[in-house]
């Protein structure tokens, strides 16, 4: 077992234990809780802060003008996305019956369909005329599971958010594509995260391979990680890097990219949705198995779909009785009527429903791929991020050397339909998984320094 999953399942062991000998729940017998609190939601997400604050405010207005008592929110911090699925795998393995927590709550909906399928989230029923009023997919997104296992709660867009003053300065345009970040130009001047953390930097490199296709994107993403300065452990961080000047350009989720803008200003900062190049995709919530308060949970997605849940999601702060109070959320709705309702609102003025399809969005082969190719990612770029660099920096300086660019995009998986037959079976083994992470690193490795050492060679040659 390696280090970082040990921890991980010392982690959740701990956070399990605590749930056990947590006081009994409000309402029960004997635990000596406050009555005037209906019980407790303990939910797993990636949410920031100001996303909670006003969730739990605005639930529970809700519920008290309903002549209902309030209820209490216990969010369990494990990490992001990336972080958080691993955790729910690891604590099902412990107690299969259900490991103390209401919801997942945030994220796309690839980490939803891999749950699905291992049996690890519990099906939601909703009021038909609720479920009516929900778009079933966005550009060929599906918005909501069919079969009610998770529901879109508001739409994220996936962009590049850049520092105008630093383009300025280097005297590069504006990015208007993924493939504007491949360019030598952007050498040491792009922030991103690691894929193996965060769910939504993946998603981008998802959506960059199926934009382009599979040699195309995978060219693409491997010039944008030489050009990366650094990969953080959180998308968080990567507007905070581009708004201090740290980075020129970051890939970044709408919500991250247009809370920078708004704080810094539309003259320092700049955000993009790459035309045709990228997919509007639900941020998601769903029950998961053996949830210890079902009904309040249920209660609580309903909630978020409604209308005052969705105005919540898509208002500025004091511009309606339900907007939120101090934080923008900044989601799209994922109801279509809500943007012929109010299209005045933040984030209604267009309707991503009505959005023109450029390409097909596979979410299955998306899904089928997620945990190897996220790996797969991390390995060559993220562990090998020094070598890296340093081997497309000698790309750069030797652009008549072909055998030195080949050499740089040859990777060992030479397509997408090799990583889905290994995602859905080989890799699921932890022998076979381990060997091919070593023959990645090796690989890559041997790789990077084979450019590097030519390039050294030609130096003493010269």
């Amino acid at each position: 077992m390696r280090v970082g999953s040990l921890a991980l399942g010392l982690l959740a062991l701990a956070i399990l234990g605590g749930l056990a000998l947590r006081p009994g729940r409000p309402g029960e017998p004997g635990s000596g809780a406050d009555k005037r609190c209906a019980g407790v939601l303990t939910i797993l997400s990636p949410h920031w802060e100001g996303v909670r604050e006003e969730v739990e405010r605005a639930y529970n207005e809700e519920r008290t003008a309903r002549g209902e008592l309030p209820v209490r929110f216990d969010w369990l911090d494990v990490g992001g996305t990336s972080d958080i699925i691993r955790y729910i795998r690891s604590s099902f393995l412990n107690r299969p019956e259900g490991i103390g927590v209401d919801l997942l709550f945030g994220g796309g909906t690839d980490p939803y369909l891999a749950l699905k399928k291992e049996g690890l989230l519990e099906k939601c029923d909703l009021p038909a005329e609720l479920l009516d009023s929900i778009g079933k997919d966005c550009a060929g997104v599906p918005v909501l599971d069919q079969e009610g296992f998770w529901y879109g709660v508001g739409l994220s867009g996936f962009g590049i958010i850049y520092n105008k003053v630093i383009l300025k300065k280097l005297g590069v345009k504006e990015p208007v594509s993924w493939s504007d970040l491949a360019k030598g130009e952007c050498y040491s001047w792009i922030a991103s995260a690691d894929p193996r953390k965060s769910g939504s930097v993946f998603m981008m490199y998802e959506i960059i391979v199926q934009s382009f296709g599979w040699e195309k994107g995978m060219e693409v993403i491997s010039a944008m990680s030489g050009n990366t300065r650094s990969f953080s452990g959180n998308a968080g961080s990567i507007p905070k890097d581009v708004a201090l000047g740290e980075a020129a350009f970051g890939l970044c989720i709408d919500v991250y990219a247009l809370n920078a803008v708004m704080d810094a200003g539309e003259d320092r900062l700049g955000f993009i949705l790459p035309p045709g190049e990228t997919v509007i995709t639900p941020d998601a919530i769903a029950l998961l198995k053996g949830a210890p308060e079902k009904e309040l949970a249920r209660d609580f997605i309903i909630f978020n779909l409604s209308e005052k849940g969705q105005k919540l999601w898509s208002f500025f702060p004091g511009t309606d009785p339900d907007a939120p109070k101090e934080h923008a959320l900044l989601k799209m709705s994922v109801c279509p009527y809500m943007y012929e309702k109010y299209p005045a609102a933040a984030m209604l003025k267009a309707s991503p429903f009505k959005m023109p399809v450029k390409f097909h969005y596979d979410l299955r082969a998306a899904a089928d791929r997620m945990n190897i190719f996220r790996d797969y990612l991390g390995i060559l770029f993220v562990d090998h991020r020094e070598d890296c660099a340093k081997a497309w920096k000698a790309v750069l300086d030797s652009p008549e050397d072909e055998g030195k660019r080949r050499l740089f995009f040859a990777h060992p998986v030479s397509s997408s339909e090799q990583f889905r037959e290994l995602g859905r079976g080989d890799y699921t083994n932890s022998r076979i998984r381990a060997k091919l992470q070593t023959e990645w690193s090796n690989d890559a490795g041997s790789r990077y320094k084979k450019i590097l050492s030519d390039q050294n060679t030609q130096g003493q040659t010269k």
